[in-house]
């Protein structure tokens, strides 16, 4: 993913059937990681990018691509947390599954954004300076849409649930604006990958 960034490439379509894996024998679980698939590679200055054009797997998709914003590199960076969060829990679990949709309801998209929403928002204010005013507006009318009470920030996930390592690696991730989130070089630099640092 860095090498594609650097190159000038979003993937667009991050997710587990996405990665291929070599697994090895002993401490080690993984020799070689791969990101496969690049059919639905585009350039971050294509028209399909700064035009806000839909791509991706809603259940993988950042908030910008689903809201049909600007979209750039930092797109997968969000699909690259999705998985994690994914692959933590296990089981073909998604947190952004919206509760009583299926994908080809006509609300399935508003409902993944919730759920971003409940996780990982509230949305800054400074969304604003990138967004159009319907997405504003259509902003202002989903953060109301869900009682506090029932946001569940993901940093408040409990250490039996999410090592705080991870809480702490995935929260640096997922951002709502993607102008927040760290760059593929910057994340493969991060403390996380090195196990000593636990």
């Amino acid at each position: 993913m860095k090498t594609l960034h650097e190159d000038g490439f979003v993937h667009t379509d991050v997710k587990p059937d996405n990665v291929l894996v070599n697994l090895q024998e002993g401490d080690i679980r993984f020799s070689d990681v791969q990101l496969g698939d690049l059919g639905r590679c585009y350039p971050a200055n294509s028209e399909w990018a700064t035009s806000g054009t839909v791509v991706g797997a809603p259940m993988w998709t950042s908030p910008e691509i689903l809201m049909e914003l600007p979209w750039n590199t930092a797109a997968d960076i969000w699909s690259f947390g999705a998985m994690l969060v994914s692959l933590i829990y296990g089981e073909h679990f998604n947190l952004f599954q919206p509760k009583g949709l299926k994908r080809d309801d006509e609300e399935y998209v508003l409902g993944v954004v919730e759920e971003q929403f409940k996780y990982f928002g509230p949305f800054p204010a400074k969304i604003a300076e990138i967004a159009d005013p319907e997405t504003v507006q259509s902003i202002m009318l989903i953060m109301p849409n869900i009682p506090k009470e029932k946001t569940t920030p993901f940093s408040r996930t409990t250490e039996s649930e999410v090592n705080q390592r991870d809480n702490i690696f995935i929260s640096k991730i997922m951002k709502l604006d993607w102008r927040d989130c760290p760059t593929a070089k910057e994340l493969l630099e991060d403390e996380w990958w090195n196990e000593d640092a636990e």
